[in-house]
Formats: structure tokens, C-alpha cells, sequence
């Protein structure tokens, strides 16, 4: 293992080197702190002895702009010093020391400091491989659940929708089809959480909601189908909250069952008409039937608006929250200004500012 030793003082140097190669490591040596940082960055040693007092650059700065570094695999630094007061050794480590030993030391005791920090470099090691190795798995996954996602037959005319994951893989999904009479079926859901393990739901509900639909089986038929076998093969906690939406093929009645979503909102002449909120629990808690639908009378140009509710949480950097008020209203001038549907995510990105978002942001829009 490489073992970087920087010390001003010849004696000392030429002693560390040799029983450190003795003791098995590969020593690279520098006499003061700027040789000693141009030196870590050629070889990259796992290992440091650093002497605190040195020209041109002490230790604890060495050891300051090493921890600037951005590295998955950072090194074991221990320093050197005649300075065994409490304030120095707290000033040691908050500078990123791993260890501190105090001069004059038995080699002895330097030894076994050394093996202690190779065995956390080694675990360090270990680590980083098996998280590099779940890293792939996790893309992998992320990419067959994605081309199961995207192979499916989404039916997009008369349709505007948003999509902004936290993740590559997002929890949120928008599906629609028509069925062989061409009335139209969307089922917008949000699984709990977000990411990867949100997602691992969504190719059971793609396959049967699509599958289903080709064959004209009734809606409420599918929510039941899908409601069941989220309850056979999903892990306890792991639900779908779901908006349902049928439209005839004259675009003249909606369908319309609201799942433990948030409401659904009608709007008619740039105005919101009517909502319609949740009647029925989220899917894949309790068996259930789905026999709780709203039917309502549409006009030619009304809209109708699914949403999952990371899109009404988002929250700015003062902890304020965007809201169904202010989302509402949104709408209202994006459709008064005949404005593409991104101008309702553009308006939540601008409130959310520098804030991180938590939760994924999906919204679809159906135009009857």
C-alpha cells in the first residue's frame, strides 16, 4: 500500500521510511508541505503521515486542502506533532485528521496506528465496489423498467402532460388507450415514495390497464384487477393512488373516479367549473370495488386536469408551499393566455428556486 510521509526534519523522514517499508508499505517521502501535496496528487497514497510543522505548507492546511477533494475513496491521515494539548488535537481533527500521534513515539505504537487506518481503508474499499456494483444494478433496473414503461401503446391526442422526477425512475405514471369503440381510458397514479422503489409497481399496472383496455373490458373492471394484484405481489405500504378517467367517444360524457388523489379539476371557458374529490381509497390497501364513479356532461374545449400532489408540496427556500390556490389560478392564466403546458411547471420552478424537490411532479391534461 502507497504511505505518503511528509516531514521537514531528515532524521525523522529517513526513520519513518525505513520501518514503514519494513513493516511492508511502499514509502514515498517529502520534506515539506507543498512537495508533499504535489506528491499525493501524483500518486494518490491511501495513507499519510503528515508532520504538523512544516515550511511552505504545515500539516494542518495539508491536511484542509486534501479534504477539499472531492473523492469516493478518501486517504487515512494521521499527524505528527510535539502538541498533545486537548485544543490541538481538536484542532488536528477538524482540520481531517484521522488520527493524531504525539512526539516522541514508539514505533510500536505508530505500527499499530497504521494497520488500524489500512483496515479502514480497506472497508472504505469494499464499500465503494459494493456500492459501485449496486449503482449499475440500480441503473439497470432503472432502464428495463423505463423500455417496459415507453414500449407501451400511450395514446396521446387531446393530450398535454408534465413529468419531473426526482429520479430517473419516477413513482408517478400517466397511461391512456382506446378501447376497440375508441372511448378513451387514462389512468393517472402516484405510487408512494418516489424513485426506484416507487416504480417497481408500475410495468404490473402498465400490463394490465393496457391489456385490458384493447379488449373494451369496463374501467372500473380494470381498477379492480389492478387493485388486486397490487395486493398479491406489492410489499405492505406500497400503494397506488389513482385518478381513473373514461371519455366517450363523443367526447360528450366523463367518467371519472378519484382514488386517493388529490381533486380533479374541470375547467370550462378558462374557469374552473368543478372538482371532484377522492371517494375511494388508494389501490393495493383493502380489496374493493370501484363502484363510486362520477359522471358528468362535458362541452367540446372543457379540460379536465390529473395531477399527482408533488406538484401542489413544492416547497420554496422560506418553507412556503406552493398550493391548490395558487396552482388553481396558475391554470386559469395559462389557459386565458393560451399557454403550453410547460408554463405550469416554468411557474413551479420559479417558485421552488433553489429549494430541492422532494417528490415527483406529474400532471396530465385532457381536452374534451
Amino acid at each position: 500500500m502507497k504511505l505518503l510521509i511528509a516531514e521537514d526534519s531528515l532524521t525523522a523522514r529517513t526513520v519513518l521510511e525505513h520501518v514503514t517499508r519494513k513493516w511492508g508499505y511502499d514509502p514515498v517521502v517529502a520534506e515539506d508541505g507543498e512537495q508533499a501535496w504535489e506528491l499525493f496528487q501524483e500518486t494518490e497514497a491511501d495513507l499519510l503521515l503528515i508532520d504538523w510543522e512544516m515550511p511552505r505548507l504545515n500539516g494542518l492546511d495539508l491536511c484542509r486542502r486534501i479534504r477539499e477533494m472531492d473523492s469516493s475513496t478518501p486517504p487515512f491521515i494521521i499527524l505528527l506533532t510535539g502538541r498533545s494539548e486537548t485544543k490541538d488535537v481538536v484542532s488536528a481533527l477538524d482540520a481531517g485528521a484521522n488520527d493524531y500521534i504525539v512526539k516522541p513515539f514508539i514505533n510500536e505504537e505508530l505500527q499499530a496506528r497504521i494497520q488500524a487506518g489500512q483496515r479502514i481503508l480497506e472497508l472504505q474499499n469494499k464499500l465503494k465496489k459494493t456500492q459501485d456494483l449496486m449503482a449499475y444494478e440500480k441503473e439497470v433496473i432503472e432502464n428495463i423498467i423505463l423500455k417496459m414503461r415507453f414500449s407501451k401503446p400511450f395514446e396521446a391526442s387531446q393530450i398535454r402532460q408534465l413529468d419531473k422526477p426526482v429520479e430517473k425512475t419516477s413513482g408517478d405514471i400517466v397511461l391512456s388507450a382506446f378501447t376497440p369503440d375508441k372511448t378513451r381510458y387514462i389512468l393517472m397514479g402516484d405510487f408512494t415514495g418516489h424513485g426506484l422503489m416507487a416504480a417497481v409497481g408500475g410495468p404490473i399496472v402498465y400490463d394490465i390497464f393496457y391489456t385490458m383496455a384493447s379488449k373494451g373490458i369496463a374501467l372500473s373492471e380494470i381498477a379492480v384487477e389492478i387493485n388486486q394484484q397490487l395486493l398479491d405481489k406489492m410489499p405492505t405500504g406500497l400503494f397506488l393512488g389513482a385518478i381513473f378517467i373514461e371519455l366517450s367517444a363523443d367526447n360528450r360524457a366523463l367518467t371519472l373516479w378519484n382514488c386517493g388523489m388529490s381533486d380533479i379539476l374541470i375547467y370550462r371557458q378558462n374557469l374552473l367549473a368543478q372538482r371532484i374529490s377522492s371517494s375511494t381509497l388508494a389501490l393495493g390497501i383493502i380489496k374493493q370495488d370501484f363502484d363510486c364513479a362520477i359522471k358528468i356532461d362535458v362541452e367540446v374545449g372543457d379540460k379536465v386536469y390529473a395531477y399527482s400532489d408533488g406538484i401542489t408540496e413544492i416547497i420554496n427556500i422560506e418553507e412556503e408551499e406552493f398550493g391548490q390556490d395558487r396552482f388553481e389560478q396558475t391554470i386559469v392564466e395559462m389557459l386565458s393566455d393560451d399557454k403550453e403546458i410547460e408554463y405550469l411547471l416554468d411557474t413551479v420552478n420559479q417558485f421552488r428556486g433553489e429549494a430541492k424537490q422532494f417528490d415527483d411532479v406529474t400532471l396530465v391534461e385532457l381536452t374534451c
